[in-house]
């Protein structure tokens, strides 16, 4: 497919989408896109998380990709992480970070490409690379909006041999090896991720202080106990060691192109880290810490300890969460929906988008018998009066 046509397509897609801008995102909840594969939880910090290889849904209806150097296996224990990370900085901010899930399989679906390696070819799977990347525009825009500034981290996983993490700027291993005056300059500036923070930061640090420095985010987890290159005391790979610099997210997502407000890092989790329980829990805990210092020291100085009340206290805000809750959850026959509010309409889908049934409660608490439905994936999505998308909560029929 010749670059037009693949222009011609995403603008197809993107008018077909069930999202846009104007849509109001209630921090908080949580949201899906039109085929149910793409999950995107609502902030209000200007954190924005990834997670495009974590994903272990592999319906029979989408195929697997084929496409020529097509990587099929994913980052194990990347979603689960993403997720502790979200808890993590609610946990210890009172604030959501923006979190954006892929719930497919890389066999079916690989986040970090661009749409025709993404979806092989696969119309339901186009429109989840559009719902997945049009979920990360609206994050950025919500943090643009509340803070004028923000950090984005694209979440994954490697095997290489040297258990580090390995952060990514879209410099290669060979331009990191290159001295800081070198890095400082203009063109290597042009070619990085953090594009825009380098020529503008509260510290007034350089372009390779941000990469390596001692207040740059390697350095930050290097002092909570994990090796990361490049930081302060692994400021770049040795000689011909592997190392991720960055892919199509943080291409797409960051200010090296743009010059837009928001920065990005890949940040690629060794196995050890990933795979081990109990060092995974700190892992996650130091990767939360760690982005609120960093956009501490570099974006924002009052956010230490202030966080979402920067933009509470300026634009009233409301983070009032309206939900559902589902129980029993799984379930293979019975199925409770309780809600705050009395609702109109409560919609069950399929995995695919097709409506399953519908519900019209005349209460806060309804029961429906479900066992009728073929056992899998399934997705409960509440109506408001004016019959707008209001909120989804996954549902697995046993």
């Amino acid at each position: 497919m010749d670059y037009w046509n693949k222009i011609a397509l995403i603008i197809v897609l993107l008018c077909c989408s069930r999202f846009s801008f104007s849509q109001t995102f209630i921090p908080g909840n949580t949201y899906y896109d039109s085929t149910g594969y793409v999950e995107y939880r609502a902030g209000n910090l200007p954190i924005i998380i990834s997670a495009p290889h974590g994903g272990s849904f592999e319906p029979t209806s989408i195929p697997d990709r084929t496409c020529t150097g097509c990587v099929l296996v994913k980052d194990g224990w990347t979603q689960p992480i993403a997720e502790g990370i979200h808890e993590a900085l609610f946990q210890h901010t009172g604030c959501y970070p923006h979190l954006i899930i892929n719930l497919l399989h890389r066999k079916k679906f690989d986040a970090n490409r661009d749409i025709v390696d993404a979806a092989d070819g696969n119309p339901i799977v186009e429109q989840s690379w559009v719902g997945y990347h049009e979920f990360i525009d609206a994050a950025k825009a919500q943090v643009v909006s509340d803070y004028g500034r923000g950090l984005f981290l694209d979440i994954h996983g490697h095997a290489h041999t040297i258990q580090r993490i390995e952060l990514g700027y879209l410099l290669t291993r060979s331009e990191l090896q290159l001295s800081d005056a070198v890095l400082n300059s203009t063109s290597y500036i042009e070619e990085s991720s953090v594009r825009t923070l380098a020529n503008d930061n509260i510290l007034n640090h350089s372009h390779a202080q941000l990469l390596r420095g001692q207040n740059s985010y390697g350095a930050l987890l290097v002092e909570k106990g994990f090796p990361t290159v490049p930081s302060f005391s692994d400021p770049f790979p040795q000689g011909s060691d592997p190392y991720f610099s960055g892919g199509y997210n943080t291409l797409r997502h960051g200010s090296k192109d743009n010059e837009g407000e928001i920065d990005a890092i890949q940040v690629e989790l060794n196995n050890e880290i990933r795979f081990t329980d109990s060092i995974r829990l700190i892992l996650i805990d130091s990767l939360a810490h760690a982005a609120t210092e960093y956009y501490g020291l570099h974006y924002n100085d009052q956010f230490e300890n202030n966080y979402c009340n920067i933009v509470n206290s300026s634009n009233d805000l409301s983070t009032e969460k309206k939900s559902i809750q589902l129980f029993p959850n799984p379930t293979s026959d019975l199925l409770t929906i309780n809600g705050e509010l009395s609702l109109p309409e409560i919609q069950i889908l399929n995995s695919t988008g097709q409506i399953c049934l519908v519900l019209n409660p005349s209460g806060t608490m309804h029961t429906v018998d479900i066992s009728a439905l073929p056992t899998g994936l399934y997705f409960v999505r509440v109506m408001e009066w004016t019959n707008t998308f209001f909120e989804v909560q996954k549902l697995i029929k046993k």
